[in-house]
């Protein structure tokens, strides 16, 4: 997907000038974060780019370059900042290239813009970057569309009624079935079907601590039974993904 011509970092200035009055911009925010020992490192990146690739199709949207970095790794979501290769900013730092990025956009014109973080940890940062470009005086308008915060119940529930435990919870489901499927379904070739495990914390009380005890934190890095994982679920997820989040932005600004 990386030449499609809906993304802005393939297009020229006079093209890019021709569409920002009519489009909305869809903002990819990942991270670089270990995913377990079959996921890459920019697991969140690349399922925040391709749904925002998917939907920007729909309503005839463009895509902005993704936001490749995200807020510091927490132990009880994501493993935390010592595994190698996890690199995290700070909440300041991503809040200031938000708005950076935002406000040039909106120089140039661009009226609606919808964020899709693949990272938890990021939304409040977002939210932060925001404020702070509305508090400047800008006039653009904003989405923010976790991808998860999408999928239905009926189609989360039907995911892991198979699955003893059931849904652990979105925290619980770093690098397991769910992002595991889409992975599988996005980019399977980027997948080590070989590597997959369904390691879990030994404990994940409802409170956090700082330092994070070490059994917190699965040693693989993989929160649970990612053995469940398929592209049929990836697909079916994507899908319902989908749906929603076609449906509410012509709720909220009747593009179609």
């Amino acid at each position: 997907m990386d030449e499609h011509p809906k993304k802005i970092s393939n297009l020229t200035w006079e093209e890019f000038e021709t569409q920002t009055d009519s489009s909305i911009v869809f903002y990819p925010v990942g991270s670089i974060e270990q995913h377990g020992p079959h996921l890459p490192l920019r697991t969140d990146s690349i399922i925040a780019e391709e749904f925002a690739t998917r939907v920007a199709d729909q309503v005839d949207g463009l895509v902005a370059p993704s936001f490749q970095y995200g807020y510091r790794s927490q132990p009880k979501t994501g493993g935390g900042e010592d595994f190698p290769g996890t690199v995290g900013l700070r909440g300041e730092t991503i809040q200031h290239l938000i708005r950076d990025t935002i406000s040039g956009l909106g120089d140039d014109g661009v009226e609606r813009i919808v964020f899709v973080p693949g990272h938890g940890e990021n939304e409040y940062p977002i939210r932060e970057g925001i404020d702070l470009y509305l508090e400047d005086g800008g006039a653009t308008e904003f989405m923010i569309a976790p991808w998860w915060e999408l999928l239905s119940d009926e189609v989360r529930e039907s995911v892991f009624s198979d699955v003893d435990g059931g849904f652990p919870g979105w925290p619980a489901e770093h690098a397991g079935v769910i992002e595991t499927s889409l992975l599988m379904y996005f980019r399977p070739e980027l997948v080590r079907t070989e590597r997959i495990s369904d390691d879990q914390a030994n404990r994940s009380p409802a409170y956090s601590m700082k330092p994070a005890p070490a059994d917190f934190i699965p040693d693989s890095g993989s929160f649970y039974k990612a053995s469940h994982a398929s592209a049929e679920i990836g697909e079916r997820v994507s899908n319902d993904v989908l749906d929603a989040f076609v449906d509410g932005i012509e709720n909220e600004w009747s593009v179609l």
